[in-house]
């Protein structure tokens, strides 16, 4: 189901519930959601007349809105630079020239179309011509790794190279534009005294020492929580810890608001005949609550009866409904006050099991009060009128229902995988084509441009490159008042992997364009044409006793009446299959449907028998023979990933979504009509109306894309074989040239001893070692200093000490110290450094050049391998799990390495987000590291080695060496006797699938080999 959230949160990341929300006081503005379709939402200021603090002028009437948003803009800017808050200096590409007037910084601006304020980026006319020059220099398609940009020789960015050129750019990127602003490149800091979470509201409200100290509030704030939430939900309460629910939290933060709004409203309410004058110190708050919205967002909870039918979703609709009973319940609302508009009695103080959120809220300004307040005696009736008026305004339901929104669509968790600092738009990695063959990029974490410093402030990053064509005046997206001006452009940001209905349910917006966004399809189209809902059939129950088996399904269910609703994206994957190697529940249990349930007739069965050569009957009777088996891999195999699996999922969801389509059309729901009532409910200005159908109508988008789509059984490519000869000529000759430049290499390294040289051997195995002399058994035929191969400490010395490198690599090995799999990681960085960053510069380029590219590791490593081929040809085979193991080991790997920053910042997003790189590095550590001293370590010529099944196992030792200078050497014997010009070969000892799994090649007669 997709929509099973019963609370308000910002992200379907890992973490709910277990993180702690916080506030970013720059975030209210440049995330001013966007509210697409629905017109302009202003921002009103606090009040009419002028603002009195030590930020504002003090006698000026804002009659002018333009006028008065420049006067709210300067006030918060100031107040955040004063309170520690840092804009970071914005250089054209990157490149410091020295000449300050290029140098820009973001800033905040209005956007009505998107509701409010936004990031926005000011380039005045040097800027934009030093934009034109650096355009005019640098090759701006490329992410040219510049010498100045780095005094220590090292890029930080991917460099061009021979068969796996990246670029940084997006889909939009064209020869035109220059990138102003670099992927990473630091936007704004903001410090820990502007960030406000539970934590620091208990250290405001429960410290004794605090002058807002309230003997009161944690017991009646943790009473109500816990009062208030179900027990099964496991509400913990008021609480430091991150085990706070996410909606907790976000009451808690919007009452503290509350109540500094109410001081803000109070001091700023400077009127001749009513002139209250009792506060003499504005809140500390004031310049940011100045740009908080005014207005309800409208988010889900918003919601009434009207558009909850507009939406037309049940789901939604329990979730928006429950939202707002919820936080009726808190703030103390009966059924019979909300029939009254949701007003209670202001003087009215419920003590004990009565007392509610806005009792708290009172007592909070009460408190807040008193320590501001200078006198009251002077003041008139009508002015004490006039306060209390505003105090029932501060603690109304329909003030605390406005922070909640705010605090919930503008917060960011402490665990860093939510914020919303800059208004939305989406970021697809760029596919760039090598060798024919697309890039595989995984999706940049979002902790990655939103990083915590041991201070605790927040640094915000740009998540993507921000191009400039050479002038921007009149174009889309910049505002400028005319040539000669400063021209201004918005900076958008990627929210994460979030749908639609998160979007509407914290933020109140629908995105236009949202490539993670996804439509329900109702589990009952899977079923529909199969069985009669609520009769037995025998195959149906065949069906259940499967999907419990692969645990797909509640273990108690004793019916099957439907499948699980799925979500899906318009590129057909399933929301719910989540992203774990190996795991699919959502397709398992659809492919598992479709061919129990399904007849001979079917064409996409035909299409697998000519493809596979197994028949429908086939296929079916075996599945149904598992399934009798209870045995969980092969009702998998058998069941869910029979040869063809994948494109029967893909065609049972195509044919789904035209059903869902169909009957909607049914009933008159076209997505013509969806259109005309938009179009209506934005003419009338209803915002809540628009974005329910909004939301419809970007669902139905999708249903469209997948149902209209042919029904085609997407089958694999086959593999040849036998090997191109034309291919095989052209690969010798390349490697060819490359092995004369890996000689001259080696001659280099002054190896100690060395009785072998590098051969072409063809037949799969592209390279050996070959015997320069006789060697017999036991006699050494290769010693190698320590500087002769790459470890940890090759990888170390052999770098500037003082570079960014130099301290990833000294972190990454230091934190692996006592491993068994000692220095992978560090290997790995540094591996893929040398490889895709300095590439020709490395000092082992001539060895890196000759491993495996690649194209070449595609073709026959299980790293790379398609779980649909693995299905078809190690069905039942224990080596298909190692396989899927050891794949889903290297992807959260790869996960874990991407969402550190240095790791970014050194390499290049380019670089680290690339699978197939990070792959290739992967594979080449687990195929040829050689080990001694309990270490890894890659060796040049004595890795090309190759595997027999004749001798003792391999072993490579250190040994003391004649020459005093050398010390130890790592030495290595020949296993067996070896005549001068043959290969020599080593018995690498180890059993057949674990060749396979990590070096791609099985041995015959391998008396190593298990079963």
């Amino acid at each position: 189901m997709k929509k099973k959230s019963t609370t308000i949160s910002t992200t379907s990341s890992v973490g709910g519930s277990q993180s702690m929300r916080l506030i970013l006081f720059l975030a209210i503005v440049v995330i001013a959601h966007v509210h697409i379709g629905i017109g302009s939402l202003a921002v009103v200021a606090a009040a009419d007349d002028a603002i009195d603090n030590e930020y504002l002028p003090t006698t000026q009437t804002i009659d002018d809105e333009i006028a008065k948003n420049d006067i709210l803009k300067e006030a918060f800017l100031k107040w955040f630079i004063d309170n520690g808050g840092i804009f970071h200096p914005i250089k054209v590409r990157g490149v410091d020239d020295g000449n300050t007037e290029t140098a820009v910084n973001v800033t905040i601006q209005p956007f009505p179309d998107f509701g409010g304020w936004g990031l926005a980026l000011p380039l005045p006319p040097p800027t934009l011509a030093a934009a034109d020059a650096t355009a005019a220099a640098v090759d701006i398609g490329s992410n040219e790794c510049l010498p100045d940009d780095n005094p220590n020789g090292q890029c930080t960015t991917a460099t061009a190279s021979n068969d796996n050129t990246d670029r940084s750019s997006s889909k939009s990127q064209s020869s035109h534009t220059t990138a102003i602003i670099k992927r990473l490149d630091p936007l704004f800091t903001v410090p820990s005294s502007l960030i406000l979470s539970v934590n620091s509201i208990l250290d405001t409200y429960t410290i004794e020492s605090s002058p807002y100290y309230l003997s009161s509030y944690y017991s009646n704030v943790n009473n109500i929580l816990l009062r208030s939430y179900p027990t099964q939900q496991h509400a913990v309460g008021l609480s430091r810890h991150n085990s706070m629910g996410l909606v907790e939290q976000d009451v808690v933060i919007a009452m503290h608001l509350m109540v500094e709004d109410c001081h803000h409203r109070l001091y700023n309410t400077r009127q001749p005949s009513n002139y209250l004058g009792i506060i003499e110190e504005d809140s500390h708050w004031g310049p940011y609550l100045d740009v908080l919205p005014q207005y309800l967002i409208p988010r889900l909870d918003t919601f009434g009866d009207e558009e909850y039918e507009a939406l037309a979703d049940d789901n939604l609709e329990f979730v928006g409904r429950n939202s707002k009973r919820l936080l009726e319940r808190l703030f103390g609302i009966t059924h019979e006050e909300e029939e009254n508009g949701g007003t209670t009695d202001a003087e009215t103080r419920p003590t004990g099991a009565e007392i509610s959120l806005q009792n708290v809220i009172r007592e909070m300004i009460d408190i807040k009060l008193d320590k501001m307040m200078t006198t009251t005696s002077s003041l008139s009736d009508g002015s004490t009128a006039s306060i209390a008026t505003l105090l029932d305004s501060c603690t109304s339901f329909e003030t605390f229902h406005r922070f909640v929104g705010i605090v919930a669509s503008r917060e960011q968790w402490c665990s860093m995988e939510e914020n919303n600092m800059i208004n939305y738009a989406p970021y697809v990695e760029p596919t760039d084509m090598s060798e024919g063959d697309s890039r595989h990029y995984i999706k940049a974490p979002f902790t990655l441009f939103h990083t915590l410093s041991e201070s605790n402030s927040i640094t915000v990053r740009s998540d993507r490159d921000v191009f400039l064509p050479p002038t921007l005046f009149g174009k889309e997206g910049a505002e400028s008042a005319g040539e000669g001006t400063t021209t201004t452009i918005q900076l958008f940001e990627d929210y994460g992997p979030v749908d639609n209905s998160l979007f509407l349910e914290a933020h109140g917006f629908v995105p236009n364009e949202n490539p993670n966004n996804c439509a329900i399809i109702p589990g009952s189209y899977f079923l529909r044409r199969y069985a009669a809902v609520g009769r037995f059939d025998k195959n149906v129950a065949l069906v259940l006793r499967a999907l419990k088996v692969l645990h797909l399904i509640h273990p108690v269910e004793t019916k099957l009446e439907a499948l699980n609703d799925m979500c899906v994206k318009s590129n057909l994957d399933i929301i719910d299959d989540g992203d774990d190697v190996g795991r699919k529940p959502a397709s398992d249990a659809l492919a598992i449907t479709t061919l129990v349930l399904s007849d001979s007739g079917n064409t996409d069965w035909m299409q697998i028998e000519k493809e596979y050569g197994q028949s429908f009957t086939s296929l079916r009777e075996k599945c149904i023979a598992a399934i009798h088996t209870e045995d969980v891999e092969i009702v998998e195999i058998r069941c869910a990933r029979y040869p063809g699996s994948a494109s029967v999922v893909t065609n049972a969801l195509r044919t789904a979504a035209r059903r869902v389509i169909a009957s909607l059309e049914e009933q008159g729901d076209t997505e013509t009509a969806l259109r005309i009532q938009l179009q209506q409910a934005e003419l009338l200005g209803r915002n809540q109306l628009s974005l329910a159908l909004r939301f419809r109508l970007e669902e139905r988008k999708i249903l469209n894309r997948i149902g209209t789509a042919e029904d085609v059984l997407d089958f694999p490519p086959q593999k040849s074989v036998e090997p191109k000869n034309d291919r095989d000529v052209e690969n010798d000759d390349t490697l060819e040239n490359k092995l004369i430049a890996f000689k001259s290499f080696v001659e280099a390294l002054d190896l100690p001893l060395n009785k072998i040289e590098p051969r072409l051997v063809g037949n799969g195995m592209r390279l050996g070692a070959f015997a320069t002399e006789d060697l017999d058994a036991g006699e050494s035929y290769i010693s190698l200093s320590s500087n002769s191969a790459i470890d940890v400490d090759t990888a170390l010395e052999g770098i500037d000490k003082s570079s960014a490198l130099a301290a990833l690599l000294q972190k990454y090995s230091l934190q692996q110290g006592s491993l068994p799999n000692d220095g992978f990681d560090t290997l790995l960085l540094y591996l893929l450094h040398e490889r895709f960053i300095l590439n020709e510069r490395s000092r082992w380029w001539a060895y890196l050049d000759l491993l495996p590219s690649i194209a070449d590791l595609r073709e026959f490593h299980p790293l790379f391998f398609d779980h649909e081929d693995m299905n078809r040809y190690l069905s039942g085979s224990d080596v298909r799990r190692f396989i899927i193991r050891y794949q889903r080991l290297s992807s959260e790997r790869h996960k874990a390495l991407s969402s550190d920053l240095a790791v970014n910042l050194v390499l290049g997003c380019e670089t680290i987000l690339d699978r197939d790189k990070v792959y290739w590095a992967t594979a080449i550590l687990d195929s040829r590291s050689i080990w001694w001293n309990g270490k890894r370590h890659l060796v040049p010529l004595l890795d090309l080695v190759n595997a027999d099944v004749v001798g003792s196992a391999h072993e490579t030792r250190l040994e003391d060496s004649d020459n005093i200078v050398e010390g130890k050497v790592a030495v290595t014997r020949a296993s067996r006797y070896v005549k001068k010009g043959d290969q020599v070969f080593e018995n690498y000892a180890q059993p057949n699938y674990q060749l396979f799994t990590y070096h791609g090649f099985l041995l015959d007669k391998n008396r190593s080999d298990c079963a």
